[in-house]
């Protein structure tokens, strides 16, 4: 009985362990079998079950080691016209992969391998159209290759437009120890070893853009590409930027090539022969606010250098807004990496050699910079025939056009610490700079603009400006014209905290000389100066000519109403300044005004019609100078001056002379400067008429609102002769005696004068003439009747008053007022 109950267990068990080393039979034979059907089967499978067409010559698969082999293949795609599928169309002698992981590929989608062969190939691929659920994917495939080796291969990969991803011929490639980072903010690629030969080589970069190159070789840390050239494959208007670049190289040779995860260092990197074009879209692309990670790789190069490089720069249309014919230009030591890429420029380096030759660039429609030459090596810049051409004419903007032989820029240290601009050099000289601005005829308002100032300090050793030339020109005349200047400034400090300032920068000392400098100085005088000399708080001036335009019977044609006519010459004016101020809140604030040989001729013509216009005194005319003002003193010295005024129907003029005339005036104000004494006292010597000494003592208070003053004079020894030459064209008489002299004390207002007037005279007779000049004999002995011919036994003094005629200027009631005195002694 128990031998009948244990052979059942013993059947189920020995059954058990058959079907389980049937299952790992079965198991350890499946690969091979597998391995075995894949060989006789995987073309025909491929030939049935895809649109291609396989032919091989041998095929070796193993699934346990990864490794697969194949020779003398043949693809192609069966139905070359169904533009959906990817067209392939290959020759290849030889394809092998190293350890493949085929179960990860199958179940994880993982694709990695540890070498990649192709051999003696020939392909072309058309890439299919990506579908939708494609372009919806975001997930990276998982591909990894250790070593990739390409020996020549033909390839040539369009994608669905026809447009190249990838096309060479002779191409040799051998990559070892590849390693991939998957952080953004590194270089996404490095190898330990690499070696790449390759010709007509183009790679698609983008839908915009693609690289071309007749050859590529690198190896042994050194890459060289021949005829390189970045070409834009799109018209300009379908770019989302604002501009488009075309950039060619004959050669890009880059020397001891070390690249990693995090850094790519370069020894020497050269581009033979650059050409750059730029050419505008017309599109304003405004970039949002971005906030990239942080960069965490570094880029260093020890020297790169471009050799006769050319670059131009167009616009949208075509016209031609920048280049440069040829240019040389070299950088060393240069580094990229999280610091640098936050300053405003995004590198820096130790050294730079900058050579560039015939420079154009058009800043709008109307302006234009060319220049023959830079040149530059590390901290010293030299541009060479400088010239800014007006291209057109404007109606309402200045245009300038200025030629310069020579602008030296000294030892430029120059660069950004942060976002703020240090501009530093010891010195800039510019030569022989001819300055023209063409004038607008009606100059638009300029808009104020609310941009604030990027952030900047500026620190210069000195200017100089040497022979320099400058013009105006409005409505094709000239305006205004410099024949000679120089310039020297001496350390020069700006920055943002001086803009603030009444003048945006400072300086320790300055010199500034201009000579034969011409002024058109309005409608109807032009003014010229032989040399101005500035210095800090003193300027020179010498042989200023301010003349008129027309002559004299011109000018009475010319003008509507009466006016004065003046010609006047100054061998020398001497101005000591204290603390004006010309930009922010400007302020006249003079120390000295020294005047030397003046000589002002002043004529007056009462045909033209009057003018009835109220005339202010001195003191509201300068109390209505909106500029605040103060002069201490003003020094007149060795000068004449001649008044000359041609009655009408009068042969010759009336003349007052004073010659040999000195004056010095004190506080000439506008009471707008607080602190400043208000009273103005103008004392004045001269010969009256060449031979009468004349004193002038004259006082008034600028912000009297009656414009109150006082004068006194006293001329002594004064020719009845000489008084002739202003009596006699008036009112058709002389005189004959002597005057001992003549003295006043008046004061006044805005109303009138008034005061005392002195008078000795002897052996006075008044002869009366006809139109033709002759004596009118009966009318001039009846006359003498009433004449006091001698002032003895008269009183010391008399007192006149005499209203102001409000049309009349001061000198005008002045002179009223000596003739009532004259009248009260003579009548």
């Amino acid at each position: 009985m128990e031998k009948n109950i244990s052979t059942p267990k013993t059947n189920r068990k020995k059954w058990l362990l058959g079907i389980a080393a049937s299952i790992f039979l079965i198991l350890a034979i499946f690969p091979f079998a597998l391995d075995f059907y894949l060989q006789k089967k995987l073309p025909d499978l491929i030939n049935k079950k895809t649109p291609y067409k396989l032919e091989l010559k041998n095929f070796n698969l193993s699934l346990l080691s990864g490794d697969f082999t194949a020779t003398d293949l043949n693809i192609s795609t069966k139905n070359t016209e169904d533009k959906k599928i990817t067209q392939i169309k290959g020759k290849i002698k030889k394809i092998e992969i190293k350890d493949f992981g085929v179960w990860k590929a199958l179940f994880s989608k993982s694709y990695h391998a540890d070498q990649f062969l192709l051999s003696d190939s020939d392909v072309q691929i058309r890439l299919a159209p990506k579908s939708d659920k494609e372009k919806k994917a975001s997930k990276k495939t998982d591909i990894h290759i250790n070593n990739i080796i390409l020996n020549n291969v033909f390839a040539d990969v369009l994608n669905a437009e026809g447009k190249p991803v990838f096309t060479g011929k002779n191409i040799n490639v051998k990559l070892k120890d590849i390693q991939q980072n998957e952080d953004d903010a590194k270089i996404p690629i490095a190898f330990k070893e690499f070696k790449i030969d390759a010709k007509d080589v183009k790679i698609g970069v983008n839908d915009f853009y693609q690289i071309n190159s007749d050859q590529i070789f690198a190896a042994n840390k050194t890459l060289d590409l021949r005829k390189f050239h970045l070409v834009p494959i799109q018209n300009p208007e379908k770019y989302n930027s604002k501009n488009v670049f075309d950039f060619a190289s004959e050669r890009l040779l880059a020397k001891d090539f070390n690249i990693s995860k995090d850094s790519l260092i370069v020894s020497d990197i050269i581009f033979t022969q650059p050409d750059l074009k730029v050419t505008s879209t017309g599109k304003n692309i405004v970039e949002k606010d971005k906030n990239p990670k942080e960069i965490e790789m570094k880029i260093g190069m020890k020297n790169i250098n471009f050799q006769k490089g050319k670059i131009v720069v167009l616009q949208a249309d075509k016209d031609k807004t920048a280049s440069v014919d040829n240019f040389n230009f070299k950088l060393t030591n240069i580094v990229f990496d999280k610091n640098t890429v936050k300053e405003k420029i995004p590198f820096r380096f130790t050294n730079h050699d900058i050579e560039a030759d015939h420079i154009y660039l058009k800043a709008n429609n109307l302006q234009a910079v060319k220049i023959k030459r830079i040149s530059s090596k590390n901290s010293d810049i030299l541009i060479e025939n400088f010239q800014m051409i007006a291209l057109g004419k404007s109606q309402n903007k200045d245009l300038f056009d200025i030629n310069t032989d020579e602008i030296k820029i000294l030892n430029n240290k120059t660069k950004y610490i942060g976002q703020k601009l240090n501009v530093q050099l010891d010195g800039l000289e510019i030569k022989t700079p001819e300055i023209k601005i063409i004038s607008a005829n009606q100059k638009s308002k300029s808009k104020k603009s609310n941009s604030a100032l990027p952030e900047f300090a500026l620190n210069m050793g000195f200017i100089k400006i040497s022979n320099g030339k400058f013009s105006q020109i409005k409505l094709g005349k000239e305006k205004m014209s410099v024949g000679k200047f120089d310039v020297a400034i001496n350390r020069i400090i700006s920055g943002n905290e001086y803009l603030k300032n009444d003048l945006p920068f400072k300086i320790n000392s300055h010199t500034v000389t201009a000579q034969k400098v011409f002024l058109d100085a309005g409608k109807y005088y032009t003014l010229k100066v032989g040399e101005v000399k500035n210095s800090g708080k003193r300027t020179d001036i010498k042989n200023l000519h301010y003349l008129p335009k027309y002559s004299r019977k011109a000018f009475s044609r010319v003008i509507a109403k009466e006016s004065d006519l003046y010609n006047i010459t100054v061998k020398k004016i001497g101005i000591t300044d204290l603390n004006s101020k010309f930009i922010k809140n400007p302020v006249i604030d003079i120390s000295k005004v020294d005047i030397d040989g003046l000589s002002c001729n002043i004529y007056h013509d009462l045909a033209p019609p009057d003018d009835n216009a109220a005339r202010d005194l001195f003191s509201k005319k300068l109390r209505n100078v909106k500029l605040p003002m103060f002069v201490k003193n003003v020094s007149i010295r060795n000068s004449n001056l001649i008044y000359e005024e041609n009655a009408e129907n009068s042969n010759i003029p009336g003349k007052l002379t004073f010659d040999r005339f000195s004056i010095d005036i004190n506080n000439v104000n506008n009471g707008k400067i607080k602190g400043r004494p208000t009273t103005i006292t103008a004392d004045a010597k001269f010969a009256f008429y060449g031979t009468a000494n004349t004193t002038v003592n004259w006082k008034f208070d600028v912000m009297h609102p009656n414009d109150a003053f006082t004068i006194n004079g006293n001329i002594q020894k004064l020719s009845a002769e000489n008084v002739n030459l202003f009596v006699r064209p008036y009112l058709n008489v002389t005189l004959d005696g002597n005057i001992d002299y003549l003295k006043f004390d008046y004061h006044g207002t805005n109303s009138g004068i008034g005061g005392k007037f002195y008078f000795k005279y002897n052996e006075m007779y008044v002869n009366f003439l006809n139109k033709k000049g002759n004596e009118r004999k009966l009318l001039t002995t009846v006359a003498n009747w009433f004449v006091k011919n001698e002032s003895t036994g008269e009183p010391d003094h008399v007192v006149i008053e005499k209203k102001r005629e409000s049309d009349r200027s001061f000198f005008s009631m002045l002179w009223q007022g000596i003739m009532e005195g004259l009248k009260k002694y003579l009548i």
